[in-house]
Formats: structure tokens, sequence, C-alpha cells
């Protein structure tokens, strides 16, 4: 026999898929990823249903702030990787429906169905996911990447040689955009010898990411006159952005998130250091 515990805990979770797939289905995605996840979640609900009777009801805070968290995730990363994470809950919660039915065999063949279920909400998700972004994720990851590393350069340099903000604002901002449009060109030049790629996609998904990331790290050193709190600040939205490109790597490709990200903040600061150094050196020589 299921104890209550265990209801309540699938009653959760079959709550928390269904209202999750009810608003990305509505919301966020379309095509044949909103009819799987549209199917899906009629499944879901009778799941919920069907553990809502035996634990006598679920839900509150804890499943809303669940759903609110995984929608917000389809906004900030895509539909991609929210994808891969219903996919894994998915699996999660295939192995658990076979190791019920197996423990309580009055109930087998109820669970097995539910189990079937979400093998297949499973499959069906992988073969409907089509995000563009996705595709040209290289792309943005080599604009990103290299914005993040030539205006670090330029800005710790500054540091040590300039004294004004608005000034070492602006010569990042030029180089930055000056250099976005040379990555474009590079990207597209690439893209043109990779046949699944469209080279003006590729063209335009680097150099925007690249223009991106220049402006979020020029902005401090528009809004404040200190040189060392704008920089502080530059460092931080550095960091965000590297955090926030190793959720792809974590999720996409199975890497590790700590890994990726302490490694590539190490590099960050391995830069900004002997930068910093560097132009301290410089500025001292051409004041001397």
């Amino acid at each position: 026999m299921i104890s209550r515990r265990h209801a309540r805990k699938m009653c959760e979770s079959e709550y928390v898929a269904y209202r999750t797939y009810m608003y990305v289905s509505k919301y966020v995605v379309k095509g044949k990823l909103k009819s799987a996840l549209e199917k899906a979640l009629n499944d879901e609900l009778r799941h919920y249903r069907f553990w809502s009777e035996i634990s006598k009801g679920c839900g509150g805070l804890k499943t809303s702030m669940k759903v609110l968290a995984l929608f917000l995730l389809s906004i900030l990363f895509g539909v991609t990787v929210l994808v891969k994470v219903l996919e894994r809950a998915e699996g999660d919660a295939s192995d658990l429906y076979e190791r019920l039915s197996k423990e309580s065999p009055e109930l087998s063949e109820v669970l097995k169905a539910m189990a079937e279920d979400e093998n297949r909400h499973e499959s069906e998700f992988a073969s409907s996911i089509d995000e563009v972004r996705v595709k040209y994720l290289s792309s943005i990851t080599l604009g990103v990447s290299d914005a993040i590393i030539e205006l670090t350069g330029v800005y710790t340099g500054a540091l040590g040689m300039l004294e004004s903000t608005k000034t070492a604002g602006t010569i990042g901002l030029l180089a930055g955009i000056s250099a976005s449009v040379s990555m474009a060109a590079a990207s597209y030049a690439q893209a043109k010898h990779e046949v699944w790629k469209k080279p003006y996609l590729a063209a335009v998904y680097t150099g925007s990411s690249y223009l991106a990331v220049v402006s979020l790290l020029a902005l401090p050193y528009f809004l404040t006159q200190s040189l060392l709190t704008a920089f502080a600040i530059m460092v931080a939205n550095a960091v965000l952005v590297i955090a926030y490109i190793s959720v792809y790597g974590a999720i996409l490709l199975g890497k590790s998130f700590l890994k990726e990200f302490f490694s590539n903040v190490a590099l960050l600061l391995g830069i900004s250091t002997a930068l910093y150094a560097l132009g301290r050196a410089l500025g001292i020589a051409i004041l001397e």
C-alpha cells in the first residue's frame, strides 16, 4: 500500500508538471512543442487527480513557487532548457512509477500506464525541440566570451591609467562596437562552411550578443564617477553573464555548472589582475 506521504509527493509533482505545461504552452511556445505540451498536460491533470484523491489534496505555496520558477526558467533561458529539465523530471517520475507498481500490486496497472505516459512525454518533448537560439548557441557563446575578455581587458587597463569614468566607458564602448562588427563578420565567414547554419543568422547572433555584453559592462562607467566602483560593478556584471552561459552548458551539454562557472571566473580574474598590473606600469611610465 502506498503511504499518504508518497502519494502527496507524487500529487505535488504532477500538479507542478500540469500547471507548468499549461502556462508554457499558453504563453511561451508554439508549433509541435505546444501540441506536445497540451497533450501532456491532460495526462498530468489525470495523474494529479488520481494522487490528490489518495493523498486527500496537495498544493500550496511550495508547489506554486516551483511552477513560477519553471515558468521564469523558460523565459530567461528558453524553451529548450526548460524541456531538458522537464525530460529529466519525466524520466524520474517514470522510474518511480515503475518502482511503486511493484510495491503496490493492487495499483500495478494504473501505475504502469502512468509510467508509459511519462516515457511518451519525454520522447515527444525531445522530438519537438526546434529553438533557433540553441542552434546558434556556439555563435552566442563566442560573442559573449570574447566581449567579456576584451572589455574586461580595456576597463582593467583603464583602472591603472585613466581618471575619468566617462572617458573609460566611452573608450570601452567604442572598442566594443567596433569589435562586435568584426566578430559578426568572422562568424558569418565561419558559418559559410557549416551546412546546418545560416551565415547571416550566425553573424546576427554573434554580433548582437557581443554588443549586449559590451553595453552591460560599459553601463556602470556612465552611472558613477568612481573608477573603482564602476570596475567592481562591471566585474559583477561579467560574473552574472558567465553564470548565465554556464547554465546552458550544464543543462544542454551535461557539463558541471560549478566547474564551468568557476573556471571561467578564475580566467576572468586572472586576466583582470595581469592587465591591471600592466596598465598601472604603463600609466606610471607615461606620467614619468
